[in-house]
């Protein structure tokens, strides 16, 4: 029995020191109900996908393609997960002050871009579109400066043949020069730019205009001079691997974005924001000032009552309480759990099912002293009689607990993270911390037991 005792406590010994280490080597993360942040639910568009497969295989492709363009930005912290068979959730957190929170506009314009490259060869530039007969394989399409374009349809290039795409700022223009997107093609993709200007019959000659689309709309349409013929004949696609650009860019902020969403490649299928929550950050502190007053308020008021209605007894059980919350949160910052509002609720309720165990055991040592037994006989059968109807309290609620993380999502999941954590570790303290006080209380062979 002693040896027992004493492989007790070292575990809660042992227990309570992993917690404080963890606790000081790292930090809580807050979900963005107590931080703030940007919350989009985006839905891909599948019509003309039939197959399941396919679908799956899609969206799984979107969440890697938004988390890389949303990790890429510097955008950290955020969360993309995949919600039901054609929707996905992006949760942004603000940033630490002093820096401002990101704005859902700049976001969606980052991730909600489907990302289609295209090159495509200039037939004329269109000065009066009601002239224009396109055949079948031509479509006249405007830039972004509103000229228009007569455009063979078939593209000569893709996003495929682009290895990297970099922001850069070129002098020349002004002080404050102008921004453009500087493409490296594949060297699949710099060998057929070479073939389509050096053929025997080139698709491309000197003075020719290369439209460059993205997402069916041209970015820019600059001219083929004929020294970049001359260079593609004479020193081939090494020559010319890194000699597109794409300009017309109004700010770095916007080349940045679209050399991102280039790099990351495109989604294959269009996505569309169905909503987006803003929450600021002095929102979120209110969250957390008023989560944290309604834990203390909780905690303090049930120390008290178990205080002053158990003595000695309900001291122990407060000391065993801190210790139960000490574990939960360094268990939670181990996991790397997000901590939310209902998961300050889930804690606040572990208070309750720690508190209600050891109502059950002190009741039942009650009944056992007013019975006439000793405290040593007291403390044993109170607790034997108490332990059954403790573990199916916490079992069931434990199996409610993994139905709402299960089927539910979001705030659900966080409550019922923190909840499942709680029960666990509330059999720990109340099975071995209150039992091993109460066994160095019984060595002791006392008359009288303060309960």
């Amino acid at each position: 029995m002693k040896m027992s005792r004493w492989l007790s406590l070292g575990l809660m010994l042992v227990a309570v020191a992993a917690s404080i280490t963890a606790l000081i080597l790292q930090k809580p993360i807050l979900g963005l109900d107590l931080r703030g942040g940007v919350t989009l639910l985006m839905q891909a568009d599948f019509a003309g996908v039939t197959d399941t497969q396919t679908k799956q295989q899609d969206l799984t492709q979107i969440v890697q393609t938004i988390r890389y363009r949303v990790n890429a930005s510097g955008l950290a912290e955020t969360t993309v997960a995949q919600a039901g068979v054609d929707r996905v959730t992006v949760e942004i957190p603000c940033p630490a002050p002093p820096s401002p929170c990101n704005q859902p506009g700049e976001i969606r314009d980052l991730i909600e871009r489907q990302g289609f490259l295209e090159f495509r060869k200039v037939i004329h530039v269109v000065t009066d579109p009601t002239t224009e007969s396109p055949t079948s394989q031509e479509e006249i399409k405007q830039s972004l400066d509103g000229q228009q374009y007569l455009l063979l349809k078939a593209p000569l290039l893709t996003g495929a043949d682009i290895s990297d795409a970099r922001p850069q700022t070129t002098t020349g223009l002004g002080a404050s020069g102008r921004y453009v997107v500087q493409l490296t093609f594949t060297e699949d993709g710099a060998k057929k730019f070479v073939n389509l200007m050096t053929s025997s019959s080139p698709v491309l000659k000197g003075n020719d205009r290369l439209g460059i689309m993205l997402d069916n709309q041209i970015q820019s349409a600059p001219t083929i001079e004929p020294s970049l013929v001359a260079d593609a004949r004479t020193g081939g696609w090494r020559k010319l691997q890194n000699g597109t650009q794409i300009t017309n860019m109004q700010s770095l902020s916007e080349a940045t974005n679209l050399s991102i969403i280039l790099r990351s490649g495109n989604l294959p299928v269009p996505v569309s924001v169905l909503s987006q929550e803003a929450i600021g950050p002095s929102i979120g502190q209110d969250s957390i000032n008023k989560g944290l007053f309604a834990f203390v308020l909780a905690a303090g008021l049930v120390f008290l009552f178990m205080l002053v209605y158990y003595k000695l007894a309900g001291l122990i059980a407060n000391i065993t309480m801190i210790l139960n919350l000490l574990m939960l949160i360094a268990v939670m910052v181990l996991l790397n759990a997000t901590w939310t509002l209902p998961g300050i609720a889930g804690l606040i309720l572990t208070i309750g099912m720690g508190v209600d165990s050891n109502v059950l055991i002190f009741e039942r040592v009650r009944e056992e002293l007013r019975s006439g037994k000793t405290v040593r006989a007291a403390i044993d059968y109170g607790y034997e009689r108490a332990l059954l109807t403790i573990i199916d309290a916490h079992v069931t609620t434990l199996i409610t607990a993994l139905i709402l993380f299960t089927f539910g999502s979001g705030a659900i999941k966080g409550f019922a993270t923190t909840l499942s954590i709680g029960i666990i570790i509330n059999l720990f303290t109340a099975l071995i911390g209150t039992r091993l006080a109460f066994e160095f209380i019984k060595e002791r062979e006392p008359r009288r037991l303060s309960i």
